[in-house]
């Protein structure tokens, strides 16, 4: 059999198992697993624990730019600075901001997302906002929100050209119901978020399609003993997805712990990393505005993934599914990335045994070498 092995070590394949061997790459994809402790064409530290690359679905920016402003600079600097973290995949960000802005940045990164990368790849595009409830908007500017109308809709449809698109909406705004119906209708991913839903709406934004809950706990009503609500709907529904900020600032390390115990596999890990832009700083690890307000984390996909295990007692094959196979199913890319299945994409982290990420490989090829 042709191919490049690469090996021995304990592969996580993505969905929680693990196994002993080497794994056989052919044209930047995994043809197998294979079983047994032998010489492998590329071997690997001793103690090494290879996973699929991780995949952030929630990013805003990096270092001091971001995709609303400057989204092609920014995506190259994902690109190349997301695989020292273990980042092989991600999910560009655009925030709440003047519409017409926020339509040629989703553009922009849709059609950069068709070309190749020579680091990590862009999946998509995601916006969060402007069709937020004001009450829960956090630092979204209350001005530039809007109602999700047909012409709106339709105008963002229209940027869409490449990669998967992810909107973040509020199922109780006004318009919101027949704008889901269109974007699901059109094929792209719902996200509930920034909102306050009562338990019912939640309930019944789930049927409408809206698969991914937006940093729960975050920007919504709290658990509450006597009134349930939108993150109820969520936790309870073994079909949905919960993403969560997991850098113990956003969400407790014990109800980080409460949402894995919830959600298992469905639990997905993210950043909602926010660059040091328009006046924002670093203050007790996450970006916060002048006056306080926490605008984002500063959180790394490798440290999300050792907070996990930190909160749990899982292991770190357990944890890396909710970076890579969750993420990946729940936007739908699931035969393409965040797998060491056959056919999957040679995306692929090598950690060593304190889970610090040594190695990282995209379509078999080395991306970054901790040195």
């Amino acid at each position: 059999m042709q191919g490049t092995t690469f090996g021995p070590a304990l592969f996580a394949i993505g969905d929680g198992t693990a196994q002993q061997g080497c794994m056989r790459i052919s044209d930047g994809r995994v043809v197998a697993v294979e079983d047994g402790v032998r010489k492998a064409d590329r071997e690997l530290p001793p103690g090494s624990i290879v996973t699929p690359g991780l995949i952030d679905l929630h990013v805003n920016g990096t270092g001091r730019s971001w995709f609303n402003t400057e989204p092609v600079e920014t995506l190259r600097a994902m690109a190349a600075q997301a695989p020292r973290y273990g980042v092989t995949s991600f999910l560009p960000s655009v925030m709440t901001g003047p519409w017409d802005p926020m339509l040629r940045a989703a553009s922009i990164i849709s059609q950069e997302t068709r070309s190749p990368s020579s680091g990590a790849r862009s999946l998509g595009v995601h916006l969060e906002g402007p069709f937020l409830n004001p009450d829960y908007r956090r630092v979204h500017p209350r001005e530039f929100l809007l109602t999700p109308t047909p012409a709106r809709i339709e105008a963002l449809l229209e940027t869409w050209q490449g990669g998967r698109l992810r909107v973040t909406m509020a199922p109780e705004i006004e318009e919101a119901r027949p704008a889901a119906a269109e974007l699901r209708h059109r094929g792209a991913s719902l996200a509930a978020g920034h909102s306050g839903a009562t338990y019912a709406i939640g309930n019944a934004a789930i049927e409408e399609g809206y698969r991914i809950l937006t940093h729960a706990f975050n920007a919504m009503p709290p658990l509450h003993h006597r009134v349930s609500s939108l993150l109820t709907a969520y936790l309870l529904d073994p079909t949905v997805f919960c993403e969560v900020i997991a850098d113990g600032i956003h969400v407790s390390a014990e109800h980080l712990a409460l949402l894995y115990r919830l959600k298992g596999v469905n639990l997905v890990l993210t950043t909602d990393h926010m660059p040091l832009t328009d006046g924002l700083v670093e203050e007790g690890g996450v970006a916060r505005t002048k006056d306080g307000v926490i605008a984002g984390s500063r959180l790394t996909m490798d440290q999300a993934v050792r907070n996990l295990i930190a909160a749990t007692g899982i292991t770190l094959p357990e944890a890396v599914e909710c970076a890579t196979w969750a993420p990946a199913r729940a936007l739908g890319v699931e035969d393409d990335v965040g797998t060491l299945s056959p056919r999957a994409r040679a995306d692929f982290v090598v950690w060593n045994r304190r889970h610090e990420v040594t190695h990282v490989y995209i379509s078999g090829e080395l991306v970054y070498k901790n040195s």
